[in-house]
């Protein structure tokens, strides 16, 4: 990767926690990071780097509301990053690609032709589809997560609302729900019906809307409730 950048007059270096960092007047700045995983029978690897991120988004995205969302899993350890179109400005996603790819082939004294894994190239990959398929499905993706407290808080014209999700595996392990609506049945009894259920939009509106079939006096309540509520989690 560095030497594919110094092609394009980059001169990064790694640093000691797999990050590729350059340095400028502002000091040391990340515009790479990677994580690894390694089971008995396979490893994982995951890479990324900043050409002309949005830094904004960036920054919301590693600077997670906490009363909202508390994950029990490994925290990334948050640097100073920097676009690679600060270094420089004419840079594109092709060019750092090829760059990198004649690198590759330099460091291994060989000549390959790229091929593109897609969809389109299922036939010449045998199981890729099978794992394609399951590395796209919810449980994959979702159904593994390690357990979290998903907060979320809101005011009502009828009243307050803070919920407290513990959710393991993709399912919510326990819901609590406070209200200070004049009358809290319905929140109650929609904490008791969200345990056990699973951590997705599709399974918690017909909940919500079984709910409402049941209360229609407080349908309008629960109407606002849910809108918020789905939007939260979606």
């Amino acid at each position: 990767m560095l030497a594919g950048l110094q092609k394009l007059g980059i001169h990064g270096v790694a640093n000691g926690r797999n990050d590729l960092v350059l340095e400028d007047e502002q000091g040391i700045r990340k515009f790479s990071g990677s994580a690894y995983r390694e089971t008995l029978d396979r490893g994982f690897h995951h890479g990324t780097l900043l050409l002309s991120a949005d830094l904004n988004r960036l920054a919301d995205y590693l600077n997670p509301d906490l009363k909202k969302l508390q994950a029990k899993g490994i925290t990334s350890v948050k640097s100073r990053v920097i676009n690679l179109n600060t270094v420089k400005a004419d840079i594109e996603h092709q060019q750092v690609c090829e760059a990198i790819m004649q690198a590759y082939c330099e460091h291994y004294q060989q000549q390959v032709e790229p091929e593109l894994i897609s969809p389109q190239s299922f036939f010449d990959l045998p199981g890729f589809e099978q794992k394609f398929a399951q590395q796209s499905s919810w449980d994959w993706n979702f159904g593994q997560t390690p357990p979290f407290t998903h907060h979320m808080d809101e005011r009502f014209s009828w009243g307050g609302v803070e919920v407290y999700l513990e959710v393991e595996r993709g399912t919510i392990v326990q819901a609590t729900i406070f209200s200070d609506m004049l009358d809290p049945y319905p929140m109650e009894q929609l904490a008791l019906r969200l345990s056990g259920l699973t951590y997705n939009k599709t399974a918690l509106e017909p909940c919500l809307a079984q709910l409402m079939q049941e209360l229609p006096q407080y349908q309008l309540p629960l109407e606002e409730f849910q809108r918020w509520f789905i939007d939260q989690i979606d």
